[in-house]
């Protein structure tokens, strides 16, 4: 069995980044440590946070009190969050993904230029909520056909949640863009992400079977699933433990892909578990 494993499997430059301020927070063990939900969308990768005795909290109102450091998730929050932050007295570690908080700038710019400011985005996905967050009358559009219901406005300004699709972006910017006198297309969708994403569907085209690892629940996993599942079997797991061996009974070729979230550790061990059915080479 032959393996091709993509270029742009596991954690992006902004989760890379992530990863490493909880790293270096963990190692100074100044006090208790808490991260405002998920850092990440892996619970694997939760889970290996939580072992080096850091909390993820869903709320402020669960710190007791002002001492200790508080992580804020690749996600980013809203404005409010950081004046509630002041308040408290916690330290702060702004692990927000830099492309997020471009996206976050450009929205407030955005409205302050006199634009209805809409997201694209999944409506309850905590990186759509902190980017309105930063606007006043800002919106989450998930689908076309909230797009289509939207009365005609003057200025429309449209951005997007980092891996949101690309093909629904398009297609809900067509649609506003025939509501509106003027009209802005930021295209925000993360560069990372769109080309892990067409390196997907390349690999998709030239194997038997795809192996898509990471959270289910993590956005850009899904997307990535899906591009696949458009062209050849595809599988996403979180884990090398849900590989079936049933599933490699008729594959010469298989792809290794995995979400932007998914730490370098679960891809080497669903490696190794796919490996271990037989004689197996990586290629490129």
């Amino acid at each position: 069995m032959k393996i091709i494993v993509g270029k742009y499997a596991g954690f992006c430059p902004g989760v890379k980044r992530a990863w490493a301020l909880v790293e270096k927070a963990a190692h100074k063990k100044n006090g208790p440590i808490f991260v405002l939900g998920e850092l990440i969308h892996n619970r694997q990768a939760i889970q290996r946070i939580e072992s080096w005795g850091i909390k993820t909290i869903e709320s402020l109102e669960e710190v007791k009190n002002g001492s200790g450091t508080l992580i804020i998730r690749a996600h980013g929050e809203p404005p409010k969050t950081f004046q509630k932050l002041a308040k408290i007295g916690l330290r702060v570690v702004d692990a927000t993904c830099p492309s997020v908080a471009r996206v976050q700038k450009l929205a407030q710019k955005t409205e302050t230029q006199g634009y209805q400011v809409f997201v694209c985005g999944e409506k309850e996905h905590p990186e759509a909520l902190a980017t309105i967050g930063y606007t006043k009358r800002g919106k989450i559009l998930s689908s076309p056909e909230e797009a289509a219901k939207k009365e005609e406005m003057e200025k429309v300004g449209v951005l997007s949640q980092t891996t949101f699709s690309p093909q629904t972006f398009t297609q809900i910017c067509q649609i506003l863009r025939g509501k509106c006198w003027v009209f802005k297309s930021l295209g925000t969708i993360c560069n990372f992400v769109q080309l892990a994403q067409k390196e997907g569907g390349q690999i998709a085209k030239k194997v038997d079977l795809v192996i898509v690892v990471g959270g289910k629940h993590s956005s850009n996993t899904k997307r990535l699933a899906e591009v696949c599942g458009k062209i050849v079997t595809t599988h996403h797991i979180e884990t090398a433990s849900e590989i079936k061996k049933q599933w490699l009974n008729s594959a010469g070729k298989v792809g290794l892909l995995a979400g932007a979230s998914t730490p370098e550790w679960i891809i080497e061990e669903v490696q190794k578990k796919l490996c271990s059915f037989g004689n197996c080479a990586l290629v490129s």
